[in-house]
């Protein structure tokens, strides 16, 4: 069955038949997507240095996404929060229902003794 595999330099995939595969003396493999980060690489750039990689990925974009993910998780705690909230109020009226009509009943004995 084909694999997909991820590019070393990029980090991008690499669709089944596809890419470049480089096969060092020492034996280990190194997939690329493109000749654009073969040559990269073979000119010594650091994935890290150049933006349109995932791992240099601009600052800005990756302090947008933490920011997106910061908001994320506090809206899932509001949430969380407020269902809190209503289970409370619930329980709250079930308890009240429940005095209330022990009081009820207490009136009812009270009325039947006389």
């Amino acid at each position: 069955m084909p694999q997909t595999r991820e590019c070393d330099y990029c980090g991008g995939d690499i669709p089944p038949g596809t890419g470049t595969m480089l096969v060092r003396t020492s034996g280990q493999t190194v997939h690329y997507c493109s000749s654009k980060c073969e040559k990269n690489a073979d000119l010594g750039r650091e994935p890290r240095d150049v933006e349109w990689t995932e791992s240099g990925g601009s600052r800005e974009r990756r302090a947008a996404d933490a920011e997106a993910e910061a908001e994320a998780a506090e809206e899932a705690e509001d949430e969380q929060d407020a269902q809190e909230a209503e289970t409370e109020e619930e329980s709250e009226a079930e308890e009240d229902a429940d005095e209330d009509a022990e009081a009820e009943a207490d009136d009812e004995s009270e009325d039947d003794e006389e």
